[in-house]
């Protein structure tokens, strides 16, 4: 899995390409998500549309992504999920609980835009 970070302010976009499942892809994501969060960017953007395939590995990181960020007084927020993923997050339950937006900028601006 191929991960694109871009910072800015108390912001971190992730986007993910490629398929997040168990082994090195998760524990990848996770790595990245944790040194953002701990360096002051409480708000996780997450561009799902690269992201054709998630497993249970994966949906939990990006559970623990939210849950970690919200701790911190921050959000989780995805973009423009891959069809796959929307329906597999919904199909769990999880969908409701993170902000979904089209684009980036829609995402960025939810999270009081800097």
């Amino acid at each position: 899995m191929d991960l694109d970070i871009k910072q800015s302010g108390n912001i971190c976009t992730l986007k993910l390409k490629g398929r997040l499942v168990s082994g090195e892809p998760v524990k990848q994501f996770e790595e990245v998500y944790q040194a953002a969060l701990s360096s002051g960017h409480i708000f996780l953007i997450l561009d799902l549309e690269a992201l054709p395939y998630i497993d249970s590995s994966g949906i939990g990181s990006v559970v623990n992504a939210l849950r970690l960020s919200t701790k911190l007084g921050g959000s989780t927020k995805l973009v423009n999920p891959a069809s796959f993923v929307a329906k597999t997050f919904k199909m769990v339950g999880i969908l409701t609980l993170f902000g979904v937006y089209p684009s980036e900028a829609d995402a960025v601006a939810a999270c009081g835009g800097s």
